[in-house]
């Protein structure tokens, strides 16, 4: 009897170390597979770190494509979820100000902002329309739309890569290596639109609105803007007229709207002066049937480069 107790105490002993290392085992397992939980606010910070993170990353895009960044109200359920994150990227400036509120809850939630160590430009600097009303400034001083002067995204993507490595190091060489190549990408857009541009002869875009400033500045281009900073403002009908009268005068043959803006006014617009429309990205959103087709920052600005080169040639 006593060597039949023995056997069972050595059965159940063993099963019991068993179980303890396949607990082991497991956690393990979840850990080294465990991916970073990030957030991203607007499309072109969302599209940098999935080209920095890719499988190594659980990226989720607050904005739901065809919503507009500027107006987005971010619910307690999204904020509640951010908080337990590993990162939140926003572009700051405004653009995102529906998440400059988002405090971390505990130390796990690192917050960076993508365009820090960016050359800002305030509107009146990017712009030849003087009439920003009280409303536009509530938005910032400064133009948020820093990612549409090419050599700005590859800065932004530097802060994203140190960000991922700040919080997941073991990867770093990972992000390193997709970072590297991403900006040859970027630099390969960058010198299609120098080649592209440094000719222009026409040197004035006329847009919806007031979002162009540092792509206008860094090809010398000037634009003039139905409205400021919010694309979603109406302007009065003096305004249209004017516009109206100023592309009659000066031999403006389009007028370009984003993509995410009702295109009403610019079509009044283009009416009245007998001028076509085109769409001229500003990308801090974008359409469910551009997402869907897996539009990305390259295609788009890709798209926005035919755009100039019809329009200003």
């Amino acid at each position: 009897m006593k060597k039949i107790y023995t056997t069972i105490l050595i059965i159940i002993m063993s099963l019991g170390l068993v179980a303890c290392s396949n607990g082991v085992k497991k956690e393990e397992g979840n850990t080294s597979d465990e991916k970073v939980k990030v957030y991203a606010t607007i499309f072109p910070i969302y599209d940098f770190t999935k080209n920095i993170g890719k499988d190594k990353i659980e990226l989720n895009y607050i904005v739901p494509p065809s919503s507009e960044p500027h107006d987005y109200e971010i619910s307690a359920k999204t904020i509640k979820d951010i908080q337990n994150a590993d990162l939140l990227i926003k572009n700051g400036l405004g653009v995102d100000g529906f998440a400059d509120n988002i405090k971390s809850e505990s130390e796990k939630l690192n917050i960076v902002v993508a365009s820090e160590g960016i050359e800002k430009i305030t509107y009146e600097e990017g712009s030849h329309d003087e009439n920003h009303t009280e409303e536009e400034h509530d938005h910032g001083e400064y133009d948020p739309h820093v990612w549409l002067n090419i050599n700005n995204a590859i800065k932004e993507c530097e802060n994203i890569k140190n960000a991922l490595v700040k919080v997941d190091a073991k990867n770093k060489e990972y992000y390193e290596e997709n970072y590297n190549n991403y900006v040859k990408e970027l630099k390969d857009l960058q010198d299609s639109y120098k080649e592209n541009l440094k000719e222009i002869k026409n040197k004035t875009i006329l847009v919806s609105h007031d979002a162009y400033g540092y792509l206008c500045k860094e090809y010398g281009i000037n634009q003039i803007s139905v409205t400021g900073v919010n694309p979603n403002q109406e302007p009065s009908m003096s305004k249209i007229a004017e516009l109206t009268d100023y592309a009659k005068d000066k031999n403006i043959k389009y007028i370009l709207f984003d993509g995410l803006v009702n295109p009403k006014v610019s079509q009044t617009i283009a009416n009245e002066a007998n001028i076509d429309t085109m769409i001229l990205y500003s990308i801090d959103g974008i359409t469910k049937e551009d997402f869907n087709n897996s539009e990305d920052y390259v295609s788009l600005m890709e798209k926005n480069l035919e755009t100039l080169k019809t329009v200003l040639k």
